[in-house]
């Protein structure tokens, strides 16, 4: 059985014949593409500050879009101790045991080894020691929340972040 080809098919036919039949593939602008992701998302992660709270932490919830705090030194009110950076500095029964009004003296002295900076903008002479975050157990008395804050607040902390965990508007506590 003889098949009668127009002059077209005959032409498409030898194009395709001339025409190999693997396709090079181009690697380079793949490659590109690739790094540009990997770029994108390691400067995305990175951008994302997010504090780690220990597993006997339970922080309370907050409905506030505000941005969680950036790295800076941590308090970290337990139902035990009161640690910074990780570090114990004293027991809760002996920051309870703080007269009201005036700093606590062991969180005193660990906070006053944070270096003073310069204020940019401001008078001469104007320092701040930066920003504090404060970590805290949601069943931590007020008084004591209080008495830390207030001896952040007395050694020239300029921005004091209490750290809460993020509650959606329907489930809040």
């Amino acid at each position: 059985m003889s098949l009668r080809l127009s002059r077209r098919a005959k032409r498409i036919l030898r194009r395709h014949a001339r025409k190999p039949s693997v396709v090079p593939l181009n690697l380079v602008s793949m490659i590109d593409v690739f790094t540009v992701l990997v770029f994108f998302l390691l400067v995305t992660t990175a951008s994302v500050d997010n504090l780690r709270n220990p597993r006997e932490l339970a922080l309370p919830t907050s409905l506030s879009l505000d941005q969680p705090p950036t790295a800076a030194p941590v308090i970290t009110l337990t139902k035990q101790a009161v640690l910074i950076q990780g570090e114990q500095v004293m027991t809760l029964e002996e920051a309870a045991a703080a007269p009201e009004g005036k700093p606590i003296p062991q969180l005193r002295a660990e906070l006053l080894k944070v270096t003073l900076l310069q204020v940019q903008g401001a008078t001469p002479g104007a320092t701040t020691r930066g920003e504090i975050n404060v970590m805290a157990d949601k069943d931590i008395p007020y008084s004591v929340l209080k008495k830390v804050l207030a001896t952040c607040g007395e050694l020239k902390f300029a921005r004091i972040a209490v750290s809460v965990a993020h509650a959606s508007k329907r489930g809040g506590q």
